[in-house]
């Protein structure tokens, strides 16, 4: 075990229920849930369990739009267009199902895309005689007309819809969307923009932006419990749309959503079957949580992450020894730091930080292509728990790592 003496955390620390001797710099990928939403949870845990005919059949829907309503204006989004899945990767997967794939048609991808969302991608792919095409980014001197130039290439008449992270997960680069989704629709190619890191993360306008579909995660950067996400469809596209499992309302959906009063998308997605619905009923919780969290709500939270992560960023990268790749426009609260050990394997060294000094932090392999060097990379996605101070011991973790 390390001797160096574990930082302390933001006093802000005291909401969440992480373990104080570990120093969680990881919120990028699991989040982490505020006390006062896990409450939240359990008390409409205990709502359900006091009466689970009285939920389910009466108080779900007007529960579910409670948080529907709640995340429309986060996201820039209409409430009603708006339904909840589990996962960002069960929204991408319940987009590629609805599509009327032919053989031959194109499903077009970037080499950075989050790959549970390329697997299902390729499953629906092989299953319909189509083809996942790869646009490959640039990373040595990647900027945002590169970035358009290599996934606009790849657009042929056959291309049927392209799959656009708003912020890699491994290469942490903020995607111009905007640009992207406007330039693919005059070429004729609708866009599905999974936005895991999206909501609470960075300023969204998903009206404005006017991709076909949209997805995002709420137990990231929401903080809100593990289990949900939601799926924006386009107006246009909501008819017939529908969710991987049918209930018992599909095959007479017009009624039943004349009945209960809403879409039948809201309908088909809102009932599935007796599931767990409390992380969805708790998005309006998180939000309401974030929004008093700190002075300026969710919009000063955001920019916070991002200046504590350009802070950190800088830091490490004189620690280390390296170079920032990517500019701060193409940059939320996330960036990767090259560690300056060619050949050392990624899951090795986030081992070891854990083992040998209680960090919890996402080390990931650089890409390889463009002649880079093969090696680990930190990513730094900071939230409001955090401090400097972490970073700096983080920096001095690996170092002592590479010393060995």
């Amino acid at each position: 075990m390390t001797e160096l003496q574990l930082p302390a955390p933001s006093p802000l620390n005291v909401h969440f229920l992480l373990d104080p001797d570990v120093v969680y710099l990881n919120h990028g990928s699991f989040g982490a849930c505020p006390k006062q939403v896990i409450e939240a949870q359990q008390r409409h845990r205990d709502k359900i369990e006091a009466d689970a005919m009285q939920f389910y059949i009466n108080d779900l829907w007007t529960m579910v739009d409670r948080s529907r309503d709640a995340l429309g204006p986060i996201i820039g989004g209409k409430p009603r267009d708006i339904v909840f899945v589990s996962n960002a990767t069960t929204a991408s997967a319940t987009v590629v199902d609805n599509l009327d794939l032919q053989t031959g048609d194109e499903l077009l991808i970037t080499n950075f895309e989050y790959p549970a969302c390329v697997h299902n991608f390729q499953r629906i792919a092989n299953r319909r005689g189509a083809k996942v095409v790869v646009a490959t980014l640039p990373w040595v001197g990647i900027d945002e007309d590169s970035i358009v130039e290599a996934i606009l290439s790849k657009v042929t008449s056959k291309t049927k819809i392209a799959l656009l992270s708003l912020i890699t997960s491994g290469t942490a680069i903020r995607l111009p969307v905007e640009r992207l989704i406007r330039e693919l629709k005059a070429m004729g190619v609708e866009t599905l923009l999974d936005a895991a890191h999206g909501p609470g993360c960075v300023s969204m306008d998903i009206d404005a932006w006017g991709a076909a579909y949209t997805t995002g995660n709420g137990h990231k950067w929401l903080c809100s419990p593990k289990g949900v996400a939601f799926l924006h469809v386009r107006k246009d596209l909501q008819s017939g749309f529908e969710p991987l499992v049918l209930s018992n309302d599909a095959m007479d959906l017009e009624s039943a959503s004349a009945q209960s009063k809403r879409t039948p998308m809201n309908h088909a997605f809102d009932y599935m079957g007796t599931d767990d619905r409390t992380p969805v009923l708790s998005i309006a919780d998180s939000i309401e949580f974030l929004e008093g969290l700190v002075e300026g709500g969710i919009d000063a939270l955001m920019a916070h992450n991002q200046r504590l992560c350009f802070e950190s960023r800088d830091l490490l990268c004189e620690m280390l020894g390296t170079q920032q790749r990517v500019g701060d426009s193409l940059l939320g609260p996330l960036a990767t730091i090259d560690v300056p050990a060619p050949g050392m394997e990624p899951g090795a060294l986030r081992e070891a930080l854990f083992a040998n000094h209680r960090i919890e932090a996402m080390i990931v392999p650089s890409p390889t292509h463009d002649g880079a060097e093969a090696r680990p990379m930190v990513r730094v996605s900071p939230q409001v728990y955090n401090t400097i101070e972490q970073y700096r011991y983080l920096g001095e973790a690996i170092l002592s790592e590479i010393g060995r």
